[in-house]
């Protein structure tokens, strides 16, 4: 039940932008991965020791034992969150906001497609451009992984741990579509919808630092990816899951019920 023409038309005009955070992402990915080498994985321990406080703040922190664990250290502390969370920033102003706001929303109202027509196909477009950029990224890791060091990851492990990431990042897009849903002001939607995903990482960061700081990780859903849990083999992956399905369910179910009901600016 979705408008296969705007379907195409909203994923030729953000096919660049997910591009460009590709491409950023796999420059970080390749990078990190090729300091795995015995010989230049000693600078990033050298840099836990001389700036512990900012390695902690963006969860680079611990000991590698495998190949594994260190690209889940270097990678999914930082670069894993903040890109796409970038990603679903510009395309819920992109897709949602954007129109609703410019008025541009009433002239798609105005076609023979239905309200929830309308949204779900923005939707839709707007959680695939999220799931097309982590897995993406997942099949460069891999590669690139598989190609330096043939047979050191745990492959597995790995893919569960993406799939573990999608489904948070597609449970953040939900903090940014509930506003967009919500208000008609795109100023709303970048205070509140993009503000929050700004400000539950900067609560994370702080946590991150440990000591009088570390309450600040039970004020954000970021305490929610159990990216450690997994690669430590922790019961809690299940109960975490389930809290950030239920979570993305909720917050989409209520932006289509506001979207449905409320007045739209033409």
């Amino acid at each position: 039940m979705i408008s296969l023409p705007l379907l195409k038309r909203n994923m030729s005009q953000t096919w660049k932008i997910l591009l460009i955070l590709l491409a950023a992402m796999t420059l970080y990915t390749t990078v990190i991965i090729y300091m795995y080498d015995p010989e230049l994985a000693h600078m990033l321990n050298d840099y836990q020791i001389a700036l512990p406080g900012i390695m902690s703040a963006v969860g680079m922190t611990g000991i590698a034992g495998n190949l594994t664990e260190f690209v889940y250290i270097y990678l999914y502390g930082f670069i894993m969150l903040v890109f796409p969370i970038i990603a679903i920033i510009i395309l819920g102003n992109k897709l949602l906001a954007h129109y609703i706001d410019s008025g541009s929303m009433g002239v798609l109202l105005a076609t023979p497609n239905s309200r929830l027509k309308i949204l779900l196909t923005q939707l839709l477009s707007m959680l695939a451009g999220i799931t097309l950029l982590i897995v993406l990224i997942t099949a460069i890791g891999v590669g690139t992984c598989e190609g330096l060091f043939p047979g050191e990851l745990d492959i597995p492990l790995f893919l569960k741990l993406n799939a573990a990431l999608l489904l948070f990042h597609l449970m953040l897009g939900g903090i940014a579509f509930l506003p967009a849903c919500i208000f008609n002001d795109s100023k709303w939607y970048f205070s509140i919808g993009a503000g929050l995903l700004v400000l539950f990482f900067l609560f994370q960061m702080l946590g991150n630092t440990g000591g009088d700081m570390e309450f600040f990780r039970y004020l954000t859903p970021f305490t929610l990816f159990p990216g450690k849990n997994i690669v430590d083999g922790d019961g809690e992956v299940l109960l975490k899951c389930l809290g950030m399905a239920g979570a993305a369910i909720v917050m989409y179910g209520c932006g289509a019920v506001c979207f449905h009901k409320k007045d739209l600016p033409l």
